[in-house]
């Protein structure tokens, strides 16, 4: 944890020929206090005077004893931007964001209380070019002596430009901005103060002699996760998104992976912790669902009913505590009237193909970009982790042929890639077709705009295609696709035409992700040699285990290893990339990167 000496009380004495020049608080070296990368700033509008001070109350705060207060003095009506800023949240997605809230407390002054703000980049260079605030007094009534929480979050905002629609006079949301910004994210002002911040005065008149604190600040955006929880002593930091310690769950309802009749299904979680809830929320399908709730501070039961005709469904539960903490469980259930229907088979045996295709294609991607940082579709992937280091300014806009489409092969093929770069010029693009380099054309609309490609007439079979990005900075990326060629349309890499799986292809694949996660997660090598081509969480080198037997002899599939395979490789992967958990549980067996 980051210590540095800021007084108890942080003196933002600003006279404005001083803050023209240096615009830097006064941190009188009194006592130490841990900020834990929070630090106090000022803007000038004009002579005012204002201090911060970590300190016990008032009243009875929502989180521990004590709150970050501020004083704002009565000299020129209080024209000074007292601000508190953290800098820890920058990079993170406008998008991303799915919890912002707070408590205030007016001690002092009528009409306002502390105001957030969030520093954001709009064109890529990482330094802040608006800022986005949330005023309470815009949102609601503001109570004086009164502990009120803020959700600020899904509340009105305003542009300090103007932009995006959200003006002073008519604050929108977040994702209105976001709409207009899709790129948008937190970053720096050139001053590199900011980020995430609390702010009093300046926004509005009024703030001469007022006095009030801030508590208990929740922010949340995908697996990050941070409670600010503002003491006496200092700010006390509750970090992560719940996957070591917080919330979990219990009797989730279908049962995970289960079948059930059609017609009224109840969807059910329990979730428990020690440290209060704060919501227990239920989706099926990403649709967010009403529900009933039952229990207690610590124990929380929330259920619906439905009622579900045949088909497949995913339930994710979000439980988050009094300090921030989320906790994620997500499973699967089909709806069938035959209860030996299941996921991955129906119930004589036949293979799904749309389902079994889906988890193939997915579970491959999110391996290869996991391990190696390829791209399956041109983009670059903030939102899921990866071993590699990955140009985030280099991408492939169009490619062909299209990923997973069957092609006929009476005709010739083109295979290409147009590929863009946002930053410097691009220097070389390679194209390989089953790991093969391919001689190719190359259309250069302007120094950072390339189209590559060949044409190429292809005997039946599967194929595949990657494309190597460099750019003059020495910057690189990749990309994979693949694509079939056959006379009938039907066909796909893992499927015959007549829906028979491919045993030797499918069997390829199933070893290669298992073999390549065990590795990655556990250290069992393949061949009892340790590989540092391929990464690892493991210290050390195991042997390998037994592969399932995935068909007989003939060819024909084994439903249940193929089953538990894919359940295995699923619900694992889940957890290491985002600790979601599929049985409500903790699993610190498997290493995770949501930590």
């Amino acid at each position: 944890m980051h210590r540095s000496p800021l007084g108890n009380q942080v003196r933002l004495g600003v006279l404005l020929v001083l803050l023209l020049a240096l615009a830097l608080p006064l941190l009188p070296a009194r006592a130490q206090v841990t900020t834990d990368g929070w630090s106090g700033t000022v803007e000038p509008c004009g002579n005012g005077f204002a201090t911060q001070t970590f300190g016990p109350g008032p009243a009875s705060p929502p989180h521990g004893t004590g709150s970050l207060q501020f004083s704002v003095a009565a000299v020129d009506d209080g024209k000074v931007w007292s601000q508190f800023v953290q800098r820890g949240v920058v990079e993170t997605p406008l998008t991303a964001i799915s919890e912002l809230r707070y408590w205030t407390f007016v001690s002092r002054g009528a009409g306002h209380a502390p105001h957030l703000f969030l520093d954001v980049d709009l064109n890529g260079d990482g330094v802040a070019d608006d800022r986005l605030i949330y005023q309470p007094e815009l949102n609601g009534t503001v109570t004086p002596l009164t502990w009120q929480e803020w959700s600020a979050a899904g509340g009105r905002w305003w542009s300090q430009r103007g932009l995006g629609g959200l003006l002073q006079g008519a604050p929108g949301l977040l994702t209105s901005y976001a709409l207009a910004f899709p790129n948008a994210r937190l970053a720096l002002p050139e001053g590199g103060q900011g980020g995430l911040g609390i702010g009093v005065g300046c926004l509005g008149s009024g703030w001469g002699g007022w006095q009030g604190a801030v508590d208990a600040l929740v922010f949340r955006a995908g697996t990050l996760s941070f409670f600010w929880d503002f003491e006496a002593t200092g700010v006390v930091t509750t970090r992560g998104g719940g996957v070591r310690e917080g919330p979990t769950f219990r009797d989730l309802r279908p049962a995970p992976w289960s079948t059930v009749a059609p017609g009224p299904v109840t969807i059910a979680v329990t979730a428990t912790t020690p440290s209060g809830l704060r919501s227990v929320r239920l989706s099926l399908d990403g649709r967010e669902l009403p529900v009933t709730e039952s229990g207690d501070r610590n124990t929380r039961t929330v259920s619906t009913q439905l009622t579900l005709q045949p088909g497949f469904f995913v339930v994710t539960a979000i439980a988050t505590d009094e300090l921030g903490r989320s906790f994620t469980a997500q499973w699967q259930f089909v709806v069938s009237p035959d209860p030996r229907d299941s996921w991955w088979f129906r119930a004589d045996g036949t293979p799904r193909q749309q389902q079994i295709t889906a988890s193939l294609r997915a579970l491959s991607e999110a391996f290869r970009w996991h391990f190696f940082g390829y791209s399956w579709d041109g983009a670059y992937h903030p939102e899921m982790p990866t071993h590699a280091s990955v140009a985030s300014t280099l991408r492939v806009v169009t490619r062909s042929p299209m990923h997973f489409g069957t092609l006929s092969p009476t005709e010739p093929i083109m295979i290409s890639a147009a590929v863009v770069s946002s930053e410097s010029p691009l220097a070389s693009v390679e194209l390989t077709l089953n790991g093969q380099p391919l001689d190719v054309e190359i259309s250069r609309d302007d120094e950072r705009r390339w189209l590559v490609y060949a044409i190429r007439t292809l005997s039946p079979g599967t194929y595949g295609v990657t494309a190597t990005v460099r750019d003059t900075a020495g910057r690189r990326f990749t990309t994979v696709w693949g694509f079939v060629v056959s006379s009938d349309a039907n066909e796909n890499p893992w499927f015959y035409p007549d829906g028979r799986m491919k045993a030797e292809v499918v069997t390829r694949t199933l070893r290669t992700l298992v073999e390549g996660w065990r590795w990655h997660t556990r250290g069992q090598s393949w061949d009892g040699k340790p590989h540092p081509e391929f990464p690892t969480h493991s210290t050390g080198v195991s042997g390998a285990e037994p592969l399932p037997q995935w068909f007989d002899a003939q060819g024909r599939p084994n439903q249940q290893a193929i089953s538990d395979t894919l359940r295995m490789l699923e619900q694992e992967f889940r957890w290491h990339f985002w600790g979601i958990s599929w049985d409500g549980n903790r699993h610190p067996e498997i290493p995770t990167h949501a930590d």
